[in-house]
């Protein structure tokens, strides 16, 4: 009879054993899931997203400049390779971006970085092409009248 009892306690132990084993296998897999989970997650927060042309063109149209400005120097700095009407558009956002600071520094007196701005937006303005139509609307947008330019 103890003979069988011992023959029954292995049992027991080895069915312990086996359901330890496989609970510890279980968690060693969820485990692996989730670091593979916070890897592709790390890595995807790293990511810097370019905007395209076609998203480029909705900022000009709803008169999102300062949009437009933001996602052409992340282009720019991407290395975005320019497309299309890509150029033109990026000469918005940079004829923009000139006519901004061009206007504070008009209004702060700072009559030499305003010109400089104003010389940045000439050479913007005539790479503008088809999209020679911002520049009264970004006037408007900034509160620059044509009286106000120079």
């Amino acid at each position: 009879m103890i003979q069988r009892q011992s023959a029954e306690e292995k049992t027991g132990v080895l069915r312990r054993n086996f359901l330890l084993n496989g609970i510890v296998i279980l968690l060693c897999v969820i485990l692996f899931i989730q670091v593979i989970t916070f890897i592709k997650e790390a890595v995807s927060y790293q990511k810097v997203y370019t905007a395209d042309e076609t998203t480029l063109l909705r900022m000009v149209n709803g008169q999102q400049y300062d949009s437009l400005v933001e996602n052409v120097y992340r282009n720019e700095a991407r290395g975005v390779s320019v497309k299309g009407d890509m150029a033109q558009i990026y000469a918005v956002a940079h004829y923009y971006d000139s006519a901004m600071l061009y206007n504070v520094y008009r209004k702060a007196g700072n009559v030499r970085q305003a010109q400089e701005n104003y010389a940045r937006m000439q050479t913007y303005e005539e790479q503008l092409g088809e999209y020679a139509f911002v520049k009264e609307e970004i006037g408007a947008f900034l509160g620059m009248g044509s009286e106000n330019i120079k």
